[in-house]
């Protein structure tokens, strides 16, 4: 991938949600038990991402911030995405990120978030409608990943297994 220039970049931070269009880049560092959700309209080369904590904001008793969950980050993203006249089957979803970061905690523990991050996006992105085009999700390492708003493609960077595109 080429060096992108600084201005470009759009930093996302932990429950956090930002948008763009090309040619910017959509960033965010240190996806953990956090879910990494990415929105993309090709026609309009504009996206999305959430870097979401927790699963369900209807179970929590602070509401404030919605972009710390991952079903109100989906609906938050939906909303725009329906303002600026992006339709829903032209959306391309990608997931990233729902690790397993802690041995002590069983995987099928109900304190395992991140597999309930990734179990919740994918019950509401298919009560939506939103096929899931690309994921790079579970495992036990951190990641990092960038959505290029000009190709729609999101390089997966990770200190064990290197770097991919999805």
């Amino acid at each position: 991938m080429e060096k992108i220039m600084e201005e470009n970049i759009i930093e996302v931070q932990m429950a956090d949600m930002q948008f763009g269009q090309a040619p910017a880049i959509l960033i965010t560092r240190g996806l953990g038990s956090c879910l990494g959700i990415t929105f993309y309209d090709p026609v309009k080369k504009f996206g999305a991402m959430a870097h979401a904590m927790l699963p369900d904001i209807t179970i929590s008793k602070v509401k404030s911030n919605l972009n710390r969950f991952v079903n109100s980050s989906i609906a938050a993203m939906l909303a725009e995405f329906e303002k600026r006249g992006c339709p829903k089957n032209r959306i391309v979803a990608k997931l990233f990120g729902g690790a397993h970061m802690f041995s002590f905690i069983s995987s099928d523990s109900v304190l395992n978030v991140g597999q309930k991050n990734i179990d919740t996006a994918l019950v509401v992105l298919k009560e939506q409608n939103i096929k899931i085009a690309g994921q790079e999700v579970g495992g036990t390492f951190g990641r990092t990943i960038e959505l290029n708003l000009e190709t729609g493609m999101v390089l997966v960077k990770t200190v064990s297994w290197g770097e991919k595109e999805v």
